[in-house]
């Protein structure tokens, strides 16, 4: 793993984020980061709310590998800190270990292969847009689409073109801008299947209106 070597290499610690480690799809598999290496030091972050789908719990977790003694110096701190950040109310807290511990396989698999299908479909969709180019994900509960702006001159780029289909479609995608991949879009997958069709029709129709050959 390329991360591993170059903490290795020039002594640095790695950070994982692995919040999305049980939202992999039918037949692929999440290898942990702490799993590559038993040199570089390595914080795990996870948490609940992209697993079990409750956003706004705030609440997550830093696993610590340090095979080599390199974060001792740190733990301290990271308690101090989950002491200081607001984090979720008392009720919540209390229920984590019978969420951990009696929630079945059998829900986290559900969830998987629903979110597989509708990026099929998502995909599926996207691809007969022209214009956009659909990337299909392997886990997770997004997909991204990537913008020929040399085909929308109107747009100089993805935040120009999701506002304005968000004006005249009433669907709101997150620019790639936000996360520094400018020219794409990011497309949900946990909405309603009716939900996720109708918004691609509403794409297609925006796409098709503004598209110069």
């Amino acid at each position: 793993n390329i991360k591993c070597y170059l903490g290795f290499r020039h002594r640095l610690p790695v950070i994982a984020d692995e919040i999305y480690e049980r939202l992999v799809y039918p037949g692929k598999k999440f290898i942990s980061t702490a799993a590559l290496s038993s040199e570089v030091p390595i914080l795990v972050c996870g948490g609940l709310a992209k697993r079990f789908l409750v956003p706004g719990w705030r609440l997550g977790w830093i696993a610590v590998h340090d095979p080599i003694g390199a974060f001792e110096h740190i733990r301290k701190s990271l308690a101090s800190l989950s002491q200081r950040t607001i984090g979720s109310n008392t009720l919540i807290q209390g229920a984590i270990p019978a969420i951990l511990q009696n929630t079945p396989q059998s829900f986290h698999d559900g969830l998987a292969k629903t979110l597989a299908l509708h990026a099929d479909i998502a995909f599926e969709r996207f691809s007969q847009i022209r214009g956009l180019t659909p990337f299909r994900p392997e886990g997770a509960m997004y997909m991204v689409v990537e913008i020929s702006l040399r085909h929308f001159p109107k747009f100089t780029s993805g935040l120009d073109f999701a506002v304005q289909m968000m004006r005249e479609e009433s669907v709101f995608c997150l620019p790639g801008e936000c996360f520094q991949i400018p020219g794409f879009l990011r497309i949900v997958l946990t909405v309603p299947l009716q939900s996720l069709e109708e918004a691609c029709d509403r794409i297609e129709e925006f796409g098709h209106r503004h598209y110069v050959e």
